[in-house]
């Protein structure tokens, strides 16, 4: 029931933010929701396996569900052009290493402190996450602009199978 309430809403999250998406920079977009990921995640260890957990995790999968569609904008407004696949493979490479450290830990932490700490470590690192972000913000010029009409197209044509 937890991750169906979490994903629920995590499609919501999108929704909203596909509304929203053309009124801000996908930079802009990206730290505030980034803000509220920090925000929903802070009470996770103080929360019991009972409603108190379900109402975090529809709050987190909302703010997640917005914070996705600012995650592809940005990665495609800071991407090189024409590199949309080797973009990602790198990207979900590092992420994915580093789920995959974090699950290791968390199961050593889980098994000898409790799952509190687990829940504390992921507020911890949502923070930290946030304070790279912000420490490397520069990097991210292109995705601090309104997206316009021509830059979806050349996104679309750039993404466009062309073999068919």
């Amino acid at each position: 029931m937890l991750f169906a309430v979490f994903g629920l809403f995590n499609v919501f999250g999108g929704v909203i933010a596909g509304t929203i998406s053309r009124k801000l920079s996908p930079l802009k977009g990206f730290l505030v929701t980034y803000r509220f990921w920090i925000i929903s995640v802070a009470p996770l260890s103080l929360a019991y396996p009972d409603w108190s957990l379900m109402l975090l995790a529809a709050l987190i999968g909302l703010v997640g569900g917005v914070q996705q569609v600012f995650y592809w904008e940005v990665t495609e407004a800071v991407r090189p052009k024409g590199t949309a696949v080797s973009a990602l493979a790198w990207l979900w490479t590092v992420e994915g290493t580093f789920a995959a450290i974090g699950s290791a830990i968390g199961g050593v932490i889980a098994e000898n402190y409790g799952p509190r700490w687990c829940f504390a470590m992921t507020s911890v690192s949502v923070f930290i996450g946030y304070l790279i972000l912000t420490a490397g913000k520069k990097h991210f010029v292109r995705a601090n602009e309104l997206p316009t009409n021509e830059s979806d197209l050349n996104a679309m044509e750039d993404n466009a199978d062309k073999n068919r």
